[in-house]
């Protein structure tokens, strides 16, 4: 049974990404796209078939996020709610003929709330590999942030723990990963590029902060806590949900942060094993694959270009072949049709 999971835009980074990104490492689909981040398309198609959309779809599932602007036949038709709605204060379009799967109860719920319409909760597969590193090895308190450095993201949250920190005498280093470095958090804050993969540098900080107004699931956090590190999260629905608890693998601090527990973060004694929500995704995909990223398939060149993998030219409307995963790449890229 063919699955096709469709984005009008798969971004650099964001959650609807990682959800995507995490459903790939355990199951067989295929990904079209509009609008992507190369670096995203090098990821996901060492994993899934992936290509740019340019004629209508025939399927057997086919599963959309936030948009469906193309043509598609299918079977079954599936719109994703990835959105805490009710907080966002919108309604969400609903489209002919579509179930709806939430990625939390508290997407669920408040999807149907503003819409009348059921919506099936589905937990994504979250399976990581605990880096092999060391905690920092000093008496700092390290803190890490990947995160948009935005109102509805916790800014002026992340504004009000470092002031905290500060006037409190904490010796910290805040590491934070983000495109947007012209907001300044705290004079300790060091601001990185945005990554695709940071567990290493989670794993070895002492919390990860995400002071977030609203989340309908966060995978940052949940990948912090798969490698051990606790959280500094505000207090939502969802977290408790997801099972975060105060003291034992999270500080969670009030949305008007008065009550943040300086001598809990000092500490830095939390220890805990954390289990995630279990995915029931095998209900509607399967883990069988059948993808092979190293297949020979062949392309057509759009521009001229050349290959360090086999120190070759190509005109363009030239053909060739390539890997799979390498085609996605290129086409991607603007290079190649195929």
């Amino acid at each position: 049974m063919e699955t096709i999971i469709y984005f009008n835009k798969i971004n650099s980074i964001g959650g609807v990404e990682s959800w995507l990104y995490y459903l790939a490492k355990k199951y067989d689909f295929k990904v079209y796209y509009k609008e992507a981040n190369v670096e995203q398309i090098k990821r996901l198609s060492k994993l899934v078939e992936v290509h740019k959309y340019k004629q209508p779809i025939k399927c057997d599932r086919f599963i959309c996020n936030y948009n469906f602007d193309i043509e598609v036949e299918a079977k079954e038709k599936i719109e994703m709610v990835h959105c805490d709605y009710k907080y966002v204060r919108f309604k969400p379009m609903l489209f002919d003929g579509f179930k709806y799967i939430g990625v939390s109860q508290v997407a669920c719920d408040s999807f149907s709330e503003l819409t009348g319409k059921e919506c099936e909760l589905m937990y994504n597969p979250l399976e990581i590999e605990k880096p092999k590193v060391e905690k920092y090895n000093d008496n700092k308190i390290h803190l890490i942030s990947a995160t948009r450095l935005s109102s509805e993201k916790g800014l002026e949250r992340m504004q009000k723990l470092a002031k905290l920190l500060d006037q409190e005498k904490i010796d910290y280093v805040w590491n934070i990963y983000s495109n947007r470095r012209k907001k300044i958090v705290g004079a300790n804050a060091v601001y990185n590029d945005p990554k695709l993969d940071i567990l290493g540098e989670i794993a070895k900080a002492d919390y990860l902060v995400q002071l977030s107004d609203c989340e309908a699931y966060c995978y940052t956090t949940n990948e912090s806590l798969l490698v051990g590190t606790p959280v500094i999260i505000t207090d939502l629905p969802v977290f408790k949900e997801l099972g975060y608890k105060h003291g034992e693998n999270a500080i969670i601090c009030d949305l008007n942060m008065k009550n943040v527990d300086l001598d809990l973060i000092k500490e830095k004694s939390m220890k805990f094993k954390y289990e995630p929500p279990k995915s029931n995704w095998d209900k509607y995909l399967s883990s069988k694959k059948t993808y092979n990223p190293d297949e020979l398939v062949e392309v057509k060149a759009t521009k001229r270009i050349y290959l360090s993998e086999n120190d070759t030219h190509y005109k363009p409307r030239e053909t060739f072949k390539v890997k799979k995963s390498k085609a996605s790449e290129l086409e991607a890229m603007g290079c190649i049709e195929w």
